[in-house]
């Protein structure tokens, strides 16, 4: 205690009482912390990106066999220029005919490559008909849309052929109605000429054909 006195009197502070101990300095309140600053605004997405479809375009699965076509893009820009590194989302039909991505997703997302292209493989269900791939591309604020429409059939072409098939009953009609009208016409010229044969039409009956 006297040696804080003495300390104090060579530096001119007073000297604590006897007995009192020294008093600690008052705590420094701690520095006021800056507001939190907003966050920049993103920019607004903009429809300015194409996608092109390369493969897969109405297209007919095989669901006997397990062949499907698969789903390939190609992505633009404005320029039309293919666009690299892009988010490239292939969306299934979540019920009914289509199929599934690995893992049994119905969504799957790839990158666009240095060409801009992108593709995704899927595995048929064996529901048949026809459903639709929604497919968007997505790189910073820039975005695309497209869709790609295929078949699920028991045979792979069984679609297509199905809407050239031949009404064959309507053929035989036609086919019998001609040679009639061939045969009204060799009668009446057989008529004209001076000979008395009589020819006699006997007109077959159609073939009807299952559709």
């Amino acid at each position: 205690m006297l040696l804080a006195g003495f300390l104090a009197v060579l530096i001119g502070l007073p000297a604590p009482a006897f007995g009192q101990q020294p008093t600690a300095p008052p705590p420094q309140a701690p520095p006021a912390t800056p507001p939190p600053q907003a966050a920049p605004a993103s920019a607004p997405t903009v429809e300015t990106m194409r996608i092109l479809v390369l493969q897969g375009q109405n297209a007919v699965n095989s669901i006997r066999e397990g062949i499907v076509t698969m789903p390939v893009v190609e992505v633009h820009d404005e320029n039309d220029l293919p666009v690299e590194g892009a988010d490239v989302v292939f969306e299934l039909p979540a019920s009914g005919p289509g199929g599934t991505f690995p893992g049994g997703q119905t969504t799957m997302s790839v990158k666009s490559d240095l060409r801009g292209q992108a593709a995704a493989s899927f595995v048929l269900n064996p529901e048949a008909g026809r459903f639709v791939i929604k497919i968007s591309a997505t790189l910073r604020n820039r975005t695309g849309h497209t869709t790609i429409n295929q078949t699920n059939a028991l045979e792979a072409g069984q679609e297509k052929s199905s809407r050239f098939k031949i009404k064959w009953w309507k053929v035989a009609i036609a086919a019998g109605a001609a040679g009639l009208v061939i045969g009204i016409v060799l009668a009446t010229r057989g008529g004209s000429s001076s000979s008395s044969n009589t020819v006699t039409l006997t007109p077959g009956t159609p073939t009807f054909g299952t559709p």
